[in-house]
């Protein structure tokens, strides 16, 4: 029943209504019914004067209707006015744009009272009403609370309201989905009673029961899919990931050849790891840390600690960086590349503009195990890539990677092992989007920065004499010997709109800051061409990398000091946080500057000048965006939650308590 395909029978309407619900996705009756609500109105407080309202809030009132009639504004929208009487006599205007069946349908209510609810606007000494709703038929039974829908592809949401009536009888086929047992710990009414109270409230208190247990429903759903499948990949990779025993000596002698020390939050994420890797099933941990907080470092030391642990036990095993670009897989190569050397490992790196003989070589050592540790990108992927013995995967911003690509590499590896895997991020995630979207993980972070690290100056550019100073600002630093970053978005997700954005940027900074070198970045180059241009960049024979945001720029450049993002606010607080990580990270003090554009309100992009702390910007871009947003472009895969608040931290926490109780009974 719940499959019917929603027709102008069922919905007593016309077939453009139809029309109209199917360009939005709605087709069935459950696709309707599944249209929750977004709020409540308290319509219980019914009023009979204009002296009782309330100017912060909505109010219906019980009025009689004086005069009505239409006219044309001045850019040719129908404005419809009507004049209202309260019981007292006092008057009020109440007006409606481009609304052209309302004249006809109130004339015949004209002295008769009328049903209105809206806000209200006091200005001029009176009060006014703009785009009330009306409801004539008083016999009709008005609830306390009405609730509210979004309007969509021009039908306003009191339709809407007005038809779910016809799609109430079909509640009853709404199958549970919980567990009995969690139904009795909380107390919860059904899954089909609290979809019919969403839609039908007698009270303020039945909305909230509804709300509370279907939020509940679809945390739980995808919070149990994905500890389910963690339990199940558990239960897979048992006993085929041979224990590495924790070597505390081995640990401690590989961090005191560090040329730094390691933060306290460092060490707990340490621990963690290779307290994973004692487990008779493979590791899936996810380790979160924000740019420049040390989680590139931690991989290495867990790598080097297993293949030395393993080869003590004669059989001594393999392990991958997988990068998502050419230019990061090189970066982590040339910075891990001595460290793996001091301990007599024997590293390579596999990336796409490898020669075809140099990667059969690759490839054959790989086989037969003369390659300790391979780092490279999406050509550890291709099939003919087989490994003597992978027991460790890192992979680098894992959330760049499809989960087929990611578990790729353990189909590559000879024999039947079951590689442990290290997944690194260094977007900033809240904790509850974290343990929602990667609940098929345990989960370690990075919250901490190293002694000494300077805090990033941030500066949002709000007028063109702003602009200009801060010009004459870069071209002081790059006659000292700094060099810039220049950032444009992406536009639509456009890439032709991308590169010309990036393109208009260059020929600007070119006649702006002549005679230094500006080079442009973008993702049609071929990969040798990229990498050309990075190497003159780290060479500081270009002063300033013009690049479109399609382009990852996490390349360690220490002497780049200055971050400069275009139209900043086609940007979440998450990803311009990931641009301006790209520097201070030498001596020099650094500079981040957002321009946006012209007329554009700053305050959302003033959060950035508060603070450094990616973790905070990311609660707040959860507060202001769609979750699948916070990492920058919007994530097919980031559920988009009817009822539920993905905030709620201890919703989150109590569901997954929850659902492990259920495992283990």
């Amino acid at each position: 029943m719940l499959s019917t395909p929603l027709n102008k029978e069922i919905l007593h309407t016309t077939d453009n209504y139809i029309k109209a619900l199917n360009k939005w996705g709605i087709f069935t009756v459950w696709d309707m019914i599944s249209f929750f609500p977004k709020d409540i109105e308290d319509r219980s407080n019914v009023l009979e004067s204009f002296s009782y309202v309330n100017v912060k809030e909505k109010n219906t009132l019980l009025i009689t209707l004086v005069s009505v009639d239409n006219s044309k504004t001045g850019n040719g929208k129908l404005l419809t006015k009507a004049i209202f009487e309260d019981k007292n006599g006092f008057m009020s205007e109440w007006v409606w744009f481009n609304r052209n069946y309302l004249w006809s349908q109130l004339q015949k209510y004209i002295w008769k009272k009328i049903l209105v609810s809206g806000k209200v606007k006091y200005d001029f000494w009176k009060l006014s009403f703009v785009s009330p709703e009306i409801e004539t038929n008083l016999s009709k039974s008005w609830w306390e609370v009405i609730p509210v829908y979004s309007d969509f592809n021009y039908i306003p949401w009191t339709w809407i309201a007005s038809k779910m009536q016809y799609l109430q009888k079909y509640c009853s086929y709404i199958e549970e989905t919980l567990p009995e047992s969690i139904i009795k710990k909380y107390n919860f009414i059904s899954r089909a009673r609290a979809i019919e109270k969403l839609h039908f409230p007698q009270t303020k208190h039945d909305f909230e029961l509804a709300r509370t247990r279907l939020a509940y429903d679809e945390l739980f759903a995808i919070n149990f899919a994905s500890l389910s499948k963690k339990q199940e990949r558990q239960n897979i990779s048992e006993g085929k990931a041979p224990p590495i025993i924790f070597n505390v000596e081995l640990v401690k002698e590989i961090i005191s050849g560090l040329p730094f020390e390691l933060t306290g939050h460092q060490k707990i994420s340490l621990f963690q790891i290779l307290k994973d890797m004692e487990k008779t099933h493979c590791m899936q941990r996810l380790l979160q840390g924000d740019v420049g907080t040390g989680k590139t470092i931690l991989a290495a030391i867990a790598i080097i600690h297993s293949i030395l642990q393993s080869e003590k036990t004669g059989q001594k095993i393999q392990a991958t960086i997988l990068a998502p670009t050419e230019i990061l897989a090189r970066q982590h190569f040339e910075g891990l590349e001595k460290i793996f050397t001091q301990y007599w490992l024997n590293p390579a790196l596999l990336v796409g503009s490898t020669t075809k003989k140099q990667k059969d070589i690759l490839k054959e050592q790989l086989k037969s195990g003369n390659i300790d540790v391979i780092i490279g990108t999406h050509a550890l992927l291709e099939d003919d890539v087989i490994f003597a013995k992978l027991w460790l995967v890192v992979i680098d911003e894992q959330h760049r990677f499809w989960v087929r690509q990611r578990e790729a590499l353990e189909k590559y590896s000879t024999g039947s092992i079951s590689p442990h895997s290290l997944n690194m991020t260094a977007t900033p995630i809240p904790r509850t989007l974290a343990l929602t979207l990667y609940g098929d993980q345990d989960l370690s972070i990075i919250n901490e920065y190293p002694v000494g690290r300077k805090t990033i100056f941030t500066k949002v550019a709000s007028s063109d004499n702003e602009r200009s100073q801060i010009e004459l600002f870069v071209r002081n630093q790059i006659e000292s010997g700094r060099q810039v970053f220049w950032i444009s978005p992406l536009v639509e997700e456009s890439e032709k709109m991308d590169l010309a954005n990036a393109i208009s940027t260059y020929e600007s900074l070119t006649e702006i800051f002549a005679p230094f070198q500006v080079w442009l970045l973008h993702g049609k180059m071929k990969a040798s061409e990229k990498q050309d241009v990075m190497k003159k960049f780290g060479n500081n024979e270009i002063q300033i990398l013009s690049s479109t945001s399609v382009v990852e720029v996490w390349v360690n450049v220490p002497n780049a000091t200055i971050m400069c993002i275009e139209w900043a606010e086609r940007f979440g607080l998450s990803q311009l946080h990931q641009f301006r990580g790209r520097v201070g990270r030498w001596q020099y003090q650094s500079y981040c500057y957002l321009f946006p554009s012209n007329g554009y309100k700053t305050d959302r992009l003033r959060a950035m000048e508060k603070t450094n702390n990616g973790f905070e910007l990311a609660e707040i871009d959860l507060e202001l965006r769609w979750p699948g947003e916070v990492y920058g472009v919007r994530q097919s895969w980031v559920p988009e939650f009817k009822i539920a608040d993905i905030k709620d931290l201890e919703l989150v926490s109590q569901i997954r308590e929850d659902i492990e109780e259920l495992f283990k009974k």
